[in-house]
């Protein structure tokens, strides 16, 4: 399971700087694109520093950023703990990154790692034969279909691939199977442990790492995003459904918060003639999404069934999505839910530490309803066939109190024509009710003894359709919207009693104060001390070159006043 842990590094005590502006100077690094504001006490670390120290600290880092397990980790920050720097002397050094070699293997090559409990997790990975270690390039996680089958260990799951291989970009598709489904944190760990594995070699941009899921990998890709979304840019998910993972047979591990998707962009494609997952039974949910604020780009195919046979006509905009949705990777605003402490419980520079209320807490909508206008009126059209001669659609039997009878409809009638489309087919006939909602009217033409008769389905403006739950819950929750803007963050709770802010000097001037105010109230107001211990537990936890922390801000929820 992938939880936000601790790296061990050895712990120490060092002297408070001077937070007042006598004897204190501002030191400013610039950092690739970003200024980094510290307030250092004169003199500069780094300007006394001897090239002795310097290449000592050099090595250390290099150790570090080689490292490949907690353990490997943990001696690397010992050792430049060893060398007692200040934060100024290791943070333009870690942000460098690793140096990459250009003699790395390139193509198609399989692979495996191994999670902390041992069960190994292939994976293929193309690289472009053209790679060069002095560009950072994009990473596209394919997630296939298929899932509740035995292990494979022939790298047969990816079929294919020639739709992902690109000359500027690498490609990696893991592997799920029974044992260790897309939506199990077994998975969030591998995943996210297969992006590590690869950026230890190659240069992978950190901000455009998207992830594409195909039927049961689409699902998983749900999953991720709402239990692990610090990693990704974006989410191209294909022909899968949300509602599997608010099947109780599916076996979801954890429960599921769809606020959490408001942090990074979805593309949606759904088949209408999909007999797993139509688009019709699908579109609930995107709209439940999209009233919770998600970033969504949903394209029903009304021809499409659970096949992908449509690729070459959406590729362009796929293409276009991983182009335009990089990942910022210290959001302003960031919204996240959780029912544990112990994982699933960290988005970006947020990690939620205690559950449990606080007195005048707001009330901050679940978003766990899906209103489905189906349900909130029979069609009545209960049972249909098709005519031998492909004519029409003949109508057994019309629900009482339904929108077909009151559209005046009766048993056996037959539809010769659906919205103005004549010998209607059964598939005609559900593609034109995808979507359907009230307010809204499909024209018909019926014969009846002989006589064609106009009618219409209406459904009432003003029918109410019944709601249920999204996704269930087992556990109470707490949730935490942040909004950051300069120095100020105001931040909106419920259910959550201490969280942790994780500040970064690209994100916060670290020379003025940060105010935090939560529900309403100041829970604090002050400098915030550089810390060389949080910046390597981050970086080792990360592995991130663009999101990098330079201090841990505990924050205790206050009661309303």
């Amino acid at each position: 399971m992938t939880r936000v842990t601790r790296v061990a590094v050895a712990t120490r005590v060092r002297p408070a700087l001077t937070v007042g502006r006598a004897g204190a100077r501002l030191l400013a690094l610039v950092t690739g694109a970003a200024a980094v504001f510290w307030l250092a006490a004169v003199p500069v670390a780094l300007a006394g520093q001897s090239s002795n120290d310097n290449e000592a600290l050099d090595a250390a880092v290099e150790r570090f950023w080689a490292s490949a397990t907690d353990a490997e980790f943990a001696a690397a920050s010992s050792g430049i703990f060893a060398l007692d720097p200040d934060i100024e002397s290791v943070w333009p050094r870690l942000r460098a990154g690793r140096t990459y070699r250009d003699d790395v293997p390139t193509g198609r090559q399989l692979l495996a790692r191994a999670n902390r409990d041992g069960v190994e997790h292939p994976y293929i990975v193309r690289v472009p034969d053209s790679y060069d270690p002095a560009v950072r390039y994009p990473l596209v996680v394919y997630l296939h279909g298929g899932v509740s089958r035995p292990k494979r260990d022939d790298g047969s799951w990816w079929r294919r691939e020639e739709r992902l291989a690109r000359d500027d970009a690498i490609v990696v598709a893991p592997l799920s199977w029974a044992e260790s489904l897309w939506w199990e944190g077994s998975q969030v760990e591998n995943l996210i442990g297969v992006v590590h594995d690869l950026k230890r070699t190659y240069n992978i941009d950190e901000n455009r790492v998207h992830m594409i899921g195909v039927s049961d990998g689409a699902t998983g890709g749900y999953y991720q995003a709402m239990t692990a979304t610090t990693p990704w840019a974006g989410f191209i998910l294909l022909i899968g459904h949300p509602v599997v993972l608010a099947n109780p047979a599916s076996e979801v591990d954890a429960d599921l918060h769809v606020t959490n998707l408001r942090n990074k962009p979805l593309f949606v494609v759904n088949g209408g003639r999909d007999r797993l997952y139509p688009a019709a039974t699908v579109i609930p949910f995107m709209r439940l999404f999209q009233d919770a604020g998600v970033f969504l780009d949903f394209r029903a195919r009304p021809e499409a069934g659970h096949n992908t046979d449509w690729w070459d006509d959406e590729a362009e905009a796929m293409t276009a999505f991983m182009a335009e949705q990089t990942r910022r990777s210290l959001p302003p605003r960031v919204s996240w839910e959780t029912g544990s402490t112990d994982r699933f419980n960290r988005a970006h520079w947020l990690v939620i530490d205690e559950l449990g209320g606080v007195d005048g807490e707001p009330e901050l909508d679940p978003y766990n309803t899906i209103l489905d206008p189906n349900q909130g009126m029979q069609l009545g059209i209960n049972m249909i066939g098709e005519l031998q001669d492909g004519t029409g659609l003949r109508v057994l039997e019309v629900g009482e109190d339904s929108i077909a009878s009151a559209g005046g409809m009766v048993d056996n009638d037959t539809i010769v024509a659906v919205d103005g489309q004549f010998n209607p087919s059964v598939d005609d006939l559900k593609e034109a009710l995808i979507g359907f909602a009230p307010g809204q009217r499909i024209p018909l033409v019926i014969e009846r003894s002989g006589e064609r008769l106009d009618v219409a389905l209406v459904y009432p403006a003003d029918a109410a359709p019944q709601g249920r739950q999204a996704f269930p819950r087992r556990n109470p929750a707490g949730r935490v919207e942040l909004d950051q803007r300069g120095n100020r963050v105001n931040v909106y709770t419920r259910g959550v009693r201490r969280f942790t802010l994780l500040l970064s000097p690209e994100q916060f001037d670290f020379t003025q104060p940060i105010m935090v105010s939560v529900n309403g109230v100041t829970a604090f107001d002050g400098m915030v001390e550089p810390d060389v211990e949080a910046l390597l537990r981050w970086a080792a936890i990360d592995q991130d070159r663009t999101a990098m922390f330079g201090a841990e801000l505990p924050i205790d929820v206050p009661p309303a006043p």
